[in-house]
């Protein structure tokens, strides 16, 4: 199958999704599987996750996209601020691969494509929640002894570690698991724009009372507001639940902060005591859990470790090698003195054996001077121009 395709097919058959299939890399299924989880990534997202460069990023995404797999779509912004980057679908080809990944079949998979998702009410909250835990993801890779294990929507990321009750009061916007030196924490995220009045924030807080009343690990709930007035509100109105919550912390923070710190720093406090703030990796965490490997973190799984791989691109400040001590370079340079002048003296041979056998009063044809004569690889008009006497 070609590496690019002039225009996108507009059906898309079993037969097209076959043949897709079988050039997708483990990776681009991975990327389905998200998009299919997560609903929408942009192209910084899936190079934070999937690649180690924006330029392989772009070209892979583009073969996807060209090959029905993902979807794409730019949204509307201000003029001056220039062309937005791209916001990633799944799309059906992709979908195809996750049927096959379920075991199930492509029509019973619950998935539509969405033309019209630029316009969907909750865009906005979608990007910003992802966009969060992405930051999470970044401010890892910078922290050699903690990342993110998992990230699912909903429960999905804490859901192997415990038992869900039949009714789930509350769904949080996402959930993740985070590897720390101690052990592993759980954190379920709720991502408020504050377009939802203080009384239906504060219900959350007796949502999860009911959810996570049986729960047998202490998890941890994060709640990111716009402001700081805000946060003095939900302090006022929600501690007394938050008290009463004892099989989970829930933790607050705001916008403002998670920019200028971190979503590591310490800008968490918990809501049912007024503490100094905390950091994630200080949170409640769930015993007798198994952590994630390090190499299959978020973030890391798909980066390619190779300490060698500059040095042999650029020299500049590489380590000398073994061999390259003062007298091997001087050994080394000998050896080609010595062929050098081996060349030569077969050179010399050669054009005495050719003066041997043309006498000096004969004239030089084109076919005598040129090596290659008789092989029409040089256009005749040309020769002066492609060919240099020896020196």
């Amino acid at each position: 199958m070609p590496d690019a395709m002039p225009t996108r097919p507009a059906r898309v058959g079993s037969a097209f999704a076959w043949e897709v299939a079988k050039h997708t890399t483990e990776r681009d299924r991975e990327i389905a599987w998200l998009l299919y989880r997560q609903k929408i990534l942009t192209t910084d997202q899936l190079r934070l996750l999937f690649f180690g460069s924006l330029r392989r990023c772009q070209d892979r995404l583009l073969w996807l996209y060209r090959h029905r797999v993902i979807d794409r779509f730019y949204p509307a912004g201000p003029f001056s601020l220039g062309k937005p980057q791209a916001h990633w679908l799944l799309d059906e080809v992709g979908a195809h691969l996750v049927a096959a990944r379920l075991g199930r079949d492509r029509r019973s998979l619950g998935w539509d494509r969405q033309q019209d998702f630029h316009e969907h009410a909750q865009l906005a909250h979608r990007l910003e929640c992802n966009r969060f835990i992405c930051s999470i993801v970044a401010a890892s890779l910078d922290t050699p002894d903690v990342w993110v294990g998992a990230w699912e929507p909903g429960w999905g990321a804490i859901r192997p570690y415990w038992s869900l009750p039949p009714y789930e009061s509350a769904r949080p916007d996402a959930s993740l698991t985070l590897s720390t030196p101690v052990e592993v924490v759980g954190i379920a995220v709720e991502w408020d724009r504050a377009t939802e009045p203080m009384a239906t924030l504060v219900g959350k807080i007796r949502s999860y009372g009911v959810t996570l009343e049986r729960s047998e690990r202490r998890l941890n709930v994060c709640f990111v507001v716009p402001g700081e007035r805000r946060t003095q509100r939900f302090y006022q109105e929600g501690t007394q639940d938050a008290r009463q919550l004892l099989t989970a912390r829930l933790w607050v923070t705001t916008t403002a902060q998670l920019e200028t710190r971190g979503p590591l720093g310490k800008i968490w406090r918990c809501l049912d005591q007024e503490a100094r703030p905390f950091g994630m990796a200080d949170f409640e965490t769930m015993t007798g859990v198994e952590v994630t490997p390090q190499e299959h973190a978020l973030g890391r799984r798909w980066q390619v470790p190779m300490p060698e791989r500059w040095a042999a691109l650029s020299p500049l400040g590489a380590h000398a090698r073994p061999q390259d001590t003062p007298a091997a370079v001087a050994a080394e340079d000998e050896e080609l003195a010595r062929e050098w002048e081996q060349r030569r003296a077969q050179e010399r041979t050669e054009a005495e054996h050719e003066r041997q056998q043309h006498p000096a009063g004969r004239p030089w044809n084109e076919e005598g001077l040129r090596s290659d004569a008789g092989s029409d690889l040089l256009d005749p008009q040309q020769d002066h121009e492609q060919e240099e006497p020896w020196r």
